[in-house]
Formats: structure tokens, C-alpha cells, sequence
């Protein structure tokens, strides 16, 4: 049985990877997007094509994971260069080849195994300001393995 907190990390895993395989694994049948209010994994594959289309080698390092009474939290920052502005906060923005480091908490509501709701803080702010050349933020804590 997969832990809730080993669910969100494979959330982040889709979204890096696009293995299509942790949708059906991972989420719910009827999972909410709270971000998007949209039902179902199709929003999922919208942003994981965003972000293929903007940022190339992108990867990830997972700060911290906490669960409890049926929800889970994750903090992660994304890494990747910039060479597109798919996201509709970036529309318009000539890629600029910059590394860019993307920082996030994502909480997700687990039901029977899967991840059921999600909501997200992004700081959309902070890679705005490394597409107009500032300095992306210092290095964080990692998850030990």
C-alpha cells in the first residue's frame, strides 16, 4: 500500500516525468482541482504539457512531506531552463534560456489510497522575476532518501 506521503512525491514524479501510468495509479477517478476547478486528471495533463513546453531539463528536489487526518502536503522546487511561456501567467514572454528555480507547496485531500483534492501556493512572483534576470532563490534543505 502506498503512504500518502509517497502519493504526493508521485504526484511531483508525473509532472517532472509524465508517466501516464500515475494518473490511473495515483488519483482518483472524480479528483478535484481546486486550482483550476476542474474534476477529473485532464488538468493534470494540462500542466504537465505547460510545463514541458516551457522549461527543458526539468527536475526536482522534495524539502519536506507531512501527512495527516487524510491530507498531505508537499514542498518542492522545481528546476529547469526556460524556453517557453506555455503557464498563462508567463503568456507572452520570450524564453530566455535562464535557469529557473520554481518553488511550491502542494496539499492534496487522500480517499481510499488516492489523492482525491488538490490546492497549491506557487510562487509565481519569484519566477517572474528570474525571467527578467534576478537571482533565483538560495539552495533548500532536501528530503533525505
Amino acid at each position: 500500500m502506498t503512504s500518502d506521503a509517497e502519493l504526493a512525491v508521485r504526484y511531483v514524479d508525473y509532472l517532472v516525468g509524465g508517466d501516464e501510468a500515475i494518473l490511473e495509479e495515483a488519483f482518483a477517478p472524480d479528483f478535484l482541482d481546486h486550482v483550476s476547478g476542474r474534476r477529473g486528471t485532464d488538468m493534470m495533463r494540462v500542466v504537465r504539457g505547460w510545463l514541458e513546453r516551457s522549461f527543458a531539463g526539468l527536475n526536482y528536489d522534495v524539502h519536506a512531506v507531512t501527512s495527516g487526518d487524510g491530507v498531505v502536503m508537499i514542498w518542492f522546487s522545481s528546476y529547469g531552463t526556460h524556453v517557453g511561456s506555455e503557464f498563462p501567467q508567463f503568456a507572452g514572454r520570450q524564453p530566455t534560456g535562464r535557469r529557473i528555480v520554481a518553488e511550491a507547496v502542494h496539499i492534496f485531500r487522500v480517499r481510499d489510497g488516492r489523492l482525491a483534492e488538490h490546492w497549491a501556493v506557487r510562487d509565481d512572483l519569484g519566477v517572474l522575476r528570474q525571467l527578467e534576470g534576478g537571482e533565483a532563490p538560495g539552495e533548500r534543505p532536501r528530503r533525505p532518501a
